[in-house]
């Protein structure tokens, strides 16, 4: 049942995250996909993570998108996030969740998924 509900909420914030402008349509594929699998496999503590990080990051992107504008034209795809930005942010993360569920359980793998997300919100 966890998977289901995982699938139906991956792909129901992927959603509405490509609706209010933070993904583009390949992003929010890739986010349905990476997000699914951590909602499903991971269960509350593991969404509940990569929630504060997608609505924080978006929302720091949004609330200085003047400020970064310069800086974007050069070095940046811009604030709506495509395939490759969500694989590099969720990427590792989804991983450690598939490892989490079928080969051990260790906590030391959710602090570790925990520490990926610190770094790439720290990096947005």
């Amino acid at each position: 049942m966890q998977i289901f509900i995982g699938i139906l909420l991956g792909i129901s914030v992927s959603l509405t995250a490509w609706r209010l402008g933070s993904l583009s349509k390949s992003g929010a594929v890739a986010a349905a996909l990476t997000g699914s699998l951590i909602f499903g496999l991971g269960g509350l503590p593991w969404a509940a993570l990569l929630l504060t990080f997608f609505i924080s990051s978006s929302a720091l992107s949004k609330a200085f998108k003047q400020r970064k504008t310069a800086v974007n034209e050069k070095f940046s795809k811009g604030s709506r996030r495509d395939w490759a930005q969500v694989l590099a942010n969720d990427g590792l993360g989804t991983l450690l969740v598939i490892g989490f569920a079928f080969f051990s359980g260790q906590p030391i793998i959710w602090f570790t998924y925990a520490g990926a997300m610190a770094t790439v919100n720290a990096d947005t």
